[in-house]
Order: structure tokens, then C-alpha cells, then sequence
């Protein structure tokens, strides 16, 4: 979940994650995501919830996400971006090399 730590975004993590999907909250301000984190704790989310620093902007971030997401996932079900931009493609790439699946949600 790319740009999660307010707004549209933080709401698609809490209904997710409430609805017992595990969820990768990504935020390009870690101190904002972790704070989101955080947050989203008090609804007793622990279990299904965790951060990863991303900016889908940064090839190297991008990166490190879908390696992070290999290893401790093995595979990806669902995307979810936010806002919409050509950025995106990059973290798709990386995403579907890792012989993810992906189900793509675009809000605008």
C-alpha cells in the first residue's frame, strides 16, 4: 500500500488490515509511516501490519521493498497505489520479477 501514512490511504490500510489482510503500509517519510503504524496498533492490528520505507520515485527504494516483500512474503496478492503516476512502473517491474501476483487498485 504506496502513500499510506494519511488521508485515502491510511483508511484502504485500516479496512484491509481490520478485515484480516496483511498489509505492507509504505510511506516515503518513515517517521510519518512508523507514526501510522503506530495508530493503527490501537485497533489491535499488530499481527496483520507492517511498515516498509518506500518512494516509488527512488529506484533504490523500490528495491529494497521487493526484496523485503521475497523475503518475507514470498509473493505480493495485492497492490494498492494510491495516486496514481508513471512512477508506478518502476515498483511494478520490480514487483512482478519477483513472480508476484498482483491485483492492481488505482485511486485517483
Amino acid at each position: 500500500m504506496t502513500g499510506a501514512n494519511k488521508g485515502i490511504g491510511y483508511g484502504i490500510c485500516k479496512k484491509l488490515a481490520l478485515n484480516g489482510i496483511m498489509v505492507v503500509l509504505t510511506a516515503r517519510n518513515e517517521k510519518r509511516g512508523l507514526e501510522a503504524v503506530e495508530r493503527l496498533k490501537e485497533f489491535g492490528l499488530s499481527e496483520v501490519l507492517v511498515f516498509h520505507q518506500l518512494d516509488v520515485t527512488d529506484p533504490p527504494s523500490v528495491a529494497a521493498l521487493a526484496q523485503f516483500i521475497k523475503t518475507r512474503f514470498g509473493r505480493l496478492d495485492i497492490l494498492v497505489q494510491v495516486y496514481m503516476c508513471l512512477t508506478i512502473f518502476p515498483l511494478l517491474f520490480q514487483l512482478v520479477q519477483i513472480n508476484c501476483s498482483i491485483g492492481f487498485i488505482d485511486f485517483l
